[in-house]
């Protein structure tokens, strides 16, 4: 279960720091990810977000499965306590 919330605020992560950046290639044209701005040396951040499989726009999705998370640990831990009472 904890890798599955590490998993949604990963990918909430990497969005945020991809989605629109460019960067710029390495000696010589050396593309490390090829990307609709291969031709001009550079590198488009959402061309990395399709070489992992992330999406963009899913940001409500992650945030309400990690409210999701957060409320059944709470009530696992909850259901603990009153049990061992």
């Amino acid at each position: 279960m904890i890798n599955h919330l590490q998993r949604w605020v990963f990918q909430g992560m990497m969005v945020n720091q991809f989605q629109h950046q460019t960067y710029s290639c390495a000696d010589g044209c050396s593309c490390s990810y090829q990307t609709v701005l291969e031709s001009q040396c550079k590198i488009a951040g959402s061309g990395i977000l399709d070489q992992y499989g992330y999406k963009a726009g899913l940001n409500g999705t992650w945030a309400g499965i990690l409210v999701g998370i957060i409320a059944g640990y709470r009530l696992l831990g909850w259901a603990a306590l009153a049990f061992r009472k």
